[in-house]
């Protein structure tokens, strides 16, 4: 009975040994495998893809990553955005007798170039664009329904919340062309 577990122990050693690289050989077998497979394959795409992939690179920008150019964030701050404000003033000098219904045209200096506009009542001495011309600087001007126009002598700033006055005083000439929008 105690010939078994030493005869055993013996076919194990023996099954063990069957593994065993022999003398002279490495003991990186799976390795080299490894190896050749990876080579192996990387033959296989070179051939696929028309080249090295220095040649292909050399040639080529479209495998290139993309390149990342850094911008700088502006500071955040507490600007308040541009609103709307007034303009109001009064009509002085009509030269033509009394005042007859005017169509008055704010137009803005600057892009976007935006115009409003305010028809008044024949008879009325004051004007009003209470709170819906937005933020930037204008030039005021007056049309009647004649063709004669009359505006204010200096260019306004209207501001988000503010109220400006632009007294229409001067009757000469050179004023912009009514808008064809402008009644």
């Amino acid at each position: 009975m105690k010939i078994r577990p030493i005869l055993l122990l013996f076919l194990c050693l023996l099954l063990t040994a069957c593994n065993m690289p022999r003398p002279g050989e490495g003991t990186d077998t799976g390795q080299s495998q490894v190896a050749t497979a990876v080579a192996a394959t990387a033959q296989a795409l070179t051939q696929q893809a028309g080249g090295t992939p220095q040649q292909r690179l050399a040639t080529s920008t479209d495998s290139l990553p993309p390149t990342i150019t850094p911008t700088l964030t502006p500071n955040i701050t507490n600007t308040p955005e541009p609103g709307f404000g007034s303009i109001s003033g009064y009509i002085y000098g009509y030269p033509y007798g009394d005042i007859p219904q005017l169509s008055i045209v704010a137009f803005e200096q600057g892009p976007p170039y935006h115009y409003w506009y305010l028809i008044i009542a024949s008879g009325s001495t004051y004007y009003s664009m209470d709170g819906y011309v937005s933020s930037g600087k204008y030039q005021v001007v007056a049309y009647d329904s004649s063709g004669h126009t009359g505006g204010c002598t200096t260019i306004v700033e209207v501001k988000n919340n503010e109220m400006v006055t632009c007294d229409i005083t001067n009757w000469g000439g050179g004023y912009p062309a009514k808008p064809g929008g402008v009644p």
